[in-house]
């Protein structure tokens, strides 16, 4: 039996050792930014981490004031894709969130729901069109109604939300790329304060630097701007610097993240956040 287990172990790492090579021969990470597809067949696993905490928000003049409290909002985002085609994928995402402010906690998932992705143009491979649907799955995410379960936080905007997300990419070296990405996040409002459907439009532009066929080096700006009653009614802007290593070269990915909020519209806030991601792609 002894004998039997070491057999079955040298077998298991001689399969497991074949299987990361093969990877290895595939087409590095660095080439699939967000603007490429996964092959027919393929798929794509996201692990996204986000934590937002602030001190302080703007005030009319976009001066920083001091809220007298940090909040600190934390987000996980797992998406999945799989490959139909070279052309076309499908997938789903579940985002969950948590706030933590005063002493007090409020957890949910804040949406669940499909996603497509497709290059609309043959004559221009590196731009893409991404659509996903979330459904809300916790009540009262407003805390419009809070009890003992319930209690007086604002987890999210308690609406429908629907995603369009617009993909580019340049390579304009071996070492240095740009990538571009225009969305339009429009919210259907459920149980929510404010009673109008609305819009956000943010707009972002990530450049990379490749030190090495595994390590990317990247930073990026992001305008949000916001349509409520009317518009661009709100905004802010985020900068940040992140790197992602291959730890298994062709195979997985790990992304670390910080930006800074450093302009805004009153009321909006003044943080930080802090970003892990871990991707993995078959």
């Amino acid at each position: 039996m002894a004998a039997m287990k070491y057999i079955l172990l040298f077998v298991l790492i001689a399969f497991i050792g074949q299987a990361v090579a093969q990877e290895k021969q595939k087409k590095n990470l660095q080439y699939y930014s967000p603007s490429i597809l996964i092959g027919k067949g393929s798929w794509e696993l996201k692990n996204f981490n986000n934590i937002y905490t602030q001190t302080k928000s703007f005030d009319d003049s976009g001066n920083k004031i001091d809220n007298g409290r940090r909040d600190t909002y934390y987000t996980m985002i797992n998406q999945f894709l799989y490959g139909l085609s070279n052309k076309l994928n499908v997938g789903m995402d579940l985002w969950y969130k948590q706030v933590n402010s005063e002493g007090k906690f409020r957890s949910g998932i804040t949406g669940i729901g499909p996603k497509i992705k497709l290059t609309p143009l043959k004559s221009v491979p590196f731009f893409s069109w991404q659509s996903t649907f979330l459904i809300p799955l916790t009540k009262d995410m407003e805390s419009r109604s809070p009890d003992a379960t319930h209690p007086g936080l604002f987890l999210e905007f308690d609406r429908y939300l629907w995603i369009n997300q617009l993909f580019y990419d340049r390579q304009l070296s071996d070492k240095f790329q740009i990538f571009l990405q225009a969305a339009f996040w429009y919210s259907i409002t459920r149980e929510s304060f404010r009673e109008e459907n609305f819009l956000e439009t943010p707009l972002s532009v990530f450049f990379s630097y490749f030190p090495s066929r595994r390590l990317t080096v990247y930073g990026m700006t992001e305008y949000w701007a916001k349509h409520h009653e009317k518009a661009f009614n709100g905004y802010f802007i985020q900068s940040g610097i992140g790197t992602k290593y291959q730890i298994i070269e062709g195979l997985l990915e790990l992304e670390l993240l910080y930006t800074n909020f450093w302009v805004g519209s009153q009321d909006e806030g003044a943080g930080e956040t802090f970003n892990l991601g871990i991707r993995f792609i078959k």
